[in-house]
């Protein structure tokens, strides 16, 4: 066989390092972005603190741009679905240390992320691994499957065998017990983990949890026939499983205070959104090192061309984090907008609000909403809140108004705060309620939401 060689046109997009740190800064939060300024104070000698009002430094007269700079980084993400699928082989700096958005957000890991390190190291074939992933996607906040083989199979692309064998993966990885479809599968797999064998624990996780929870001993030792200090010693073994696999996940530290990037005050009838400038110091680039690149300063040709690279740096520099703090103002006045009738006086209903109608109205890349939100705080009157907090999806009543999920949550907690003690309300009575006031809310959203405000099922809240 010969090898010869040949030349090859390719056309390649790439993101620019100055459009990278764009999105970087912008993901995130004031404590991280104040901890970058501060090495770049260090690393930068032309850039400095903006400390009193002077007049504005003239341009250099000899600063080149290159057209990648000028781009902002929207126009680059409407090339990509999803970043972080880009063709990483573009040839790089062996000098440059690479770079990790993710660390700058909290450094806290996700329980999906978690879970998706260990399949990495399992040895499954990819049609598995690909419906592990989706499993893995579907999990509800306890680490329970909620799904089904045969949903999880259409979503792969795969048979529903190859989607059993990706669930039993699953059911492998830490915390014991997640991926399992019902809390006791979740107990039986403990368990099994744990070594714990006695047939009475299997008996009580199969037949008698509903007792347990009640304390129900005489009757459980009656029905298994064994004696009550039997059925006490098997409880306790009970007790050390966790009917939450998810619980046990620790993320690690998060961060122990967070700073606004907003504050939202009234003065009269009219809101104020204020940028909170006070935490990100004010930079500039040095007057001293732009006069050192007039022609006629006696600089060498090598401490000029330094000054330029640095020049270049400090003001792509200034850019992003002038990008960020207008990207996060934007989006916070379209929430300000949106959910008026919750600031009004903090009990207000919210509107439904999506990342998508954000990035339709501003005019940027889903991408630059959903990092313009993350970790980033607003103070109002009524508390600190993420810019998250403000977005949800949404139902339509039947008389045509449309209510947020927050505020259908509220709605359930309000009635169980009302419900006769002696009597409390099933999931289902709750859903009928809500039907009633005109949002259809399906059995299963209702118990999910109950769930995630931390109220337990109406046999639970019975036997208090």
């Amino acid at each position: 066989m010969e090898l010869t060689q040949r030349p090859e046109l390719r056309q390649k997009v790439t993101l620019s390092p100055q459009v990278y740190q764009g999105l970087t800064i912008l993901a995130m939060p004031v404590v991280e972005l104040q901890s970058l300024i501060e090495t770049e104070l260090l690393e930068n000698p032309v850039l400095e603190l903006e400390e009193d009002e002077l007049e504005p430094a003239e341009e250099s007269d000899d600063r080149t741009e290159d057209i990648e700079e000028e781009r902002a980084w929207d126009d680059w993400l409407d090339q990509y679905d999803d970043l972080e699928s880009l063709d990483s082989s573009a040839p790089r700096d062996p000098n440059q240390e690479e770079v990790n958005s993710d660390e700058f957000v909290g450094g806290v890991q996700t329980f999906d992320d978690y879970l998706l390190d260990q399949l990495g190291m399992m040895d499954v074939s990819d049609d598995v691994a690909r419906a592990a992933r989706a499993i893995i996607g579907t999990l509800d906040d306890d680490g329970l499957f909620v799904g089904t083989c045969a949903e999880i199979a259409a979503i792969a692309g795969v048979s529903t065998s190859i989607a059993e064998q990706a669930l039993a993966v699953v059911q492998q990885l830490d915390p014991p017990g997640v991926g399992a479809r019902s809390v006791r599968e979740a107990l039986k797999i403990q368990a099994a983990f744990l070594g714990i064998d006695s047939p009475l624990v299997v008996a009580l996780i199969e037949r008698h949890l509903d007792a347990v929870a009640s304390s129900h001993t005489r009757k459980i030792a009656r029905i298994e026939r064994v004696s009550e200090d039997e059925v006490r010693e098997a409880v306790e073994l009970l007790k050390q499983l966790n009917p939450r696999p998810a619980g046990s996940f620790s993320p690690g530290q998060a961060p122990s205070y967070v700073v606004p990037d907003l504050t939202l005050r009234r003065f009269g009838d009219e809101w104020l959104i204020i940028p909170n400038n006070e935490a990100v110091p004010t930079l500039k680039v040095s007057p001293k090192y732009r006069q050192m690149l007039r022609s006629q300063s006696k600089v060498d040709d090598e401490t000029r061309k330094y000054l330029k690279d640095k020049i270049r740096s400090a003001e792509s520099f200034l850019r992003n984090v002038d990008r960020r703090r207008d990207t996060v103002s934007r989006i916070a006045e379209i929430i300000l907008e949106t959910q008026r009738d919750f600031f009004e006086d903090g009990k207000g209903d919210m509107r439904p609000l999506r990342l998508e109608d954000v990035s339709s109205e501003i005019g940027v890349h889903l991408s630059t909403v959903s990092r313009g939100v993350t970790g980033k705080y607003m103070a109002t009157p009524y508390g600190l809140f993420e810019l998250k907090h403000f977005f949800s999806g949404g139902y339509r009543t039947s008389s045509g108004m449309d209510v947020a999920a927050t505020t259908v949550k509220r709605r359930i907690r309000e009635l169980l705060d009302a419900e006769d003690a002696a009597r409390p309300l099933s999931d289902q009575k709750l859903a009928e309620a809500l039907s009633a006031e005109g949002v259809d809310v399906a059995r299963r959203t209702v118990a999910k939401y109950r769930e995630e405000i931390g109220i337990e099922p109406s046999w639970a809240r019975k036997r208090r």
